[in-house]
């Protein structure tokens, strides 16, 4: 065999071995959507009370959130809300906590949205609500009801007899006394349909075509009063 047939073959060899011998593994499996995380702290329906008092705004304290890792997540959004205000607030963290400097004696809720930089889907947790402990503060006021039904945009046609409202509420003292129902044509409304409801419901008579507004407040036994977003729907 001549030099020029042995190197020939030797370079056959090589390439056949790179190309044949390797296998094909198939595409790279798809990166899978993360979990909703487990909230830990602060607590449901809660009074926070290990907020740090800021030293320069006694008005302030700073809060640490806690949740459990999700799988499939390489990070978090916290997301604060101010219920007198309804004003939010997101931060991102890589762990499972984050320091908020919260106003004190204010209710806020909070959510996790667990994210994965390899894919577009997300995750949101379950949304807690506390009050930051305030000074002195012994009693406080319902958290806003969360309205329910009829839902934000909802239409409901002129053929229906009634309308059902339906909300949430909920007080870290458990002393809720009542609701009262406001509807009407102006935002905010500003009319009192019914007092004194006893339950989180109330049927209602259809109104006359056109777009309403309607929101709660819930009294407690101590004359503490809150007031709900407002909510919008139509008539046909």
């Amino acid at each position: 065999m001549t030099v020029k047939k042995y190197l020939y073959s030797i370079v056959c060899i090589l390439f056949f071995a790179n190309c044949g011998g390797g296998g094909d593994d198939g595409p790279a499996p798809l990166p899978q959507p993360p979990t909703a995380a487990e909230l830990v702290f602060p607590l449901e329906n809660s009074e926070c009370t290990e907020g740090v008092i800021t030293a320069s705004n006694l008005s302030t304290s700073t809060i640490t959130f806690e949740w459990e890792l999700a799988e499939n997540t390489d990070s978090y959004e916290l997301t604060v809300t101010n219920l007198n205000t309804n004003n939010s607030e997101t931060f991102t963290s890589l762990s499972g906590f984050q320091e908020v400097t919260l106003n004190r004696g204010v209710p806020y809720s909070w959510y996790i949205t667990s994210k994965n930089s390899e894919t577009l889907e997300s995750a949101k947790s379950a949304i807690w609500k506390f009050y930051n402990a305030g000074e002195g503060a012994t009693n406080y006021p319902p958290f806003p009801a969360d309205l329910l039904e009829p839902t934000s945009g909802y239409t409901v046609y002129s053929t229906n007899s009634s309308i059902s409202f339906l909300w949430k509420a909920s007080d870290i003292d458990n002393d809720i006394l009542s609701y009262s129902l406001f509807l009407g044509t102006n935002n905010p409304p500003d009319n009192s349909i019914a007092t004194n409801i006893s339950e989180q419901n109330f049927v209602y008579a259809t109104p006359a075509v056109g777009t309403y507004y309607w929101l709660i407040k819930t009294e407690d036994a101590n004359g503490n009063i809150s007031t709900s977003q407002v909510s919008e729907f139509k008539i046909e």
